[in-house]
């Protein structure tokens, strides 16, 4: 529930105005183009499919940051040192899921046809390399559909700007975006068939809210815009085949759903958990002298882990430099290298003084590493990152923004306690996913003065 309340956040956060601007502007005309029925009308394909391509410019860039799964242990680099590991989840990803899918595809259109009766088929009886072009094609309605998801979730956002930061408001302002593109999606279809169109609404309405939902799942919108790309193709060429080989074909994809389906049961959510470093419940606390010497008995302790190193820079950086200010309790170390690719030695010393790899989580340019609390000390969030990277660059300068902008620093403490208050206690991993919805949004708009 975390993450679908801090998605439909970040689907507007990611973005500037005129990005906003422009998914509004091509749902819109999308949306009419794809209902439009007054004949051959060329020039409004050509502006359809160029603002399509255009939007890969545009919005896909945006819409891959927003749907990121803050625990992907390929994107995050949880599995950087596990090539075993690596390999079996990519197989997992690019294999197995795109199939599963087509058959959940497949069985959400067997099963909807079967309810309502509906027996139609776009797919033209002589089939040509054209209509398999189109279904490559095809995959670009991804970046249609969330457009409208945008553009809904922004018309929300505008109206109940007071209510905004309610759970319920923002689950059902999500809710109802993707309800909609669904329906615009199925509605696009529907001059595809000569008569029984509102069957055909629905079943492509159905269709396209699964396909939203696969994207929402896996966090990569571009897997699931070649699975409707394959999907497209794999039914046109199987309206070419007899019935035996297209039974045979439809009945393997529902194998491999099922068995995707499986594995999500046993591993009881779909793909990846966050590192158990993580899975840790949340105290605020006030920062306290008990922090700042916990920073100096780090430093140390680090400074000998990378003391080959020609190069290394150990910085205090977060909430915890300000005294008396409210924070979780641990310190956020950030160690600074010109190459940030760490030794073997160096990674097993970590190891040694109790730290746990957990990947980026969520933030590029960064290795995280985190060490539970001991006794009287707070725990400590090691951050390994390139010297003068992007994110060096932006973790000091928010630092010296919340040590010097006193009214900042008490809307930081405001969210903080919002998120443990209305989420009862987060753990650590769902406490770093709200913080980097906010923690975007903020460095969006304050990146030219960290330049």
């Amino acid at each position: 529930m975390t993450r679908l309340y801090e998605l439909c956040e970040r689907l507007v956060a990611e973005m500037r105005v005129w990005q906003v601007g422009y998914a509004i502007l091509f749902a819109a005309f999308a949306t009419f183009a794809n209902l439009f029925d007054g004949g051959q009308v060329l020039w409004i394909a050509e502006v359809y499919l160029g603002l399509s391509v255009l939007s890969l410019l545009i919005l896909l860039p945006s819409l891959r940051r927003a749907l990121f799964r803050t625990w992907d242990p390929l994107r995050s680099r949880v599995l950087l040192r596990r090539p075993l590991a690596r390999t079996v989840t990519r197989c997992y990803l690019y294999g197995l899921t795109p199939f599963a899918f087509m058959g959940c595809l497949e069985l959400t259109a067997d099963a909807a046809s079967a309810a309502l009766r509906f027996n139609q088929s776009n797919v033209t009886s002589h089939v040509t390399w054209v209509d398999y072009a189109v279904s490559v094609v095809a995959g670009l309605e991804e970046m249609w559909r969330w457009s409208c998801v945008i553009a809904v979730i922004a018309l929300f956002r505008v109206v109940l700007r007071r209510w905004w930061d309610t759970p319920g408001v923002r689950m059902s302002g999500l809710a109802t975006a993707l309800l909609l593109s669904a329906l615009a999606f199925g509605s696009g279809h529907i001059l595809e068939f000569t008569h029984e169109r509102l069957q055909a609404w629905y079943m492509f309405s159905c269709l396209g809210l699964i396909l939203a939902i696969m994207a929402i799942l896996t966090g990569r919108i571009l897997l699931v815009m070649v699975v409707h790309s394959l999907y497209d193709a794999w039914v046109t060429w199987l309206s070419t085949q007899n019935a035996r080989v297209a039974a045979a074909f439809i009945i393997a994809s529902f194998v491999a759903f099922l068995s995707w389906l499986g594995v999500a049961l046993i591993r009881r959510q779909f793909g990846f958990r966050a590192p158990g470093a993580v899975r840790v419940p949340v105290s605020l606390t006030e920062v306290s002298t008990r922090h700042l010497l916990a920073f100096e008995r780090e430093r140390e302790q680090i400074s000998r882990v990378f003391h080959r190193r020609v190069y290394c820079s150990i910085r205090h950086i977060g909430t915890t430099t300000v005294e008396g200010a409210i924070a979780n309790d641990a310190i956020d170390v950030l160690v600074l290298l010109r190459r940030p690719v760490l030794h073997r030695e160096e990674w097993h010393a970590l190891e040694q003084c109790g730290y746990q790899f957990c990947g980026n989580a969520g933030v590029k340019g960064r290795l995280l590493w985190v060490r539970e609390a001991e006794e009287s000390w707070p725990a400590v969030h090691l951050q390994i990152a390139k010297s003068g990277n992007r994110y060096s660059r932006a973790a000091i300068a928010w630092t010296r923004w919340l040590q010097t902008q006193q009214d900042v620093l008490r809307r930081w403490e405001s969210h903080k306690e919002r998120w443990v208050n209305q989420f009862h206690r987060v753990t650590l991993d769902r406490y770093m996913e709200g913080k980097r919805t906010v923690y975007a949004q903020w460095s969006r708009k304050k990146r030219s003065q960290w330049r």
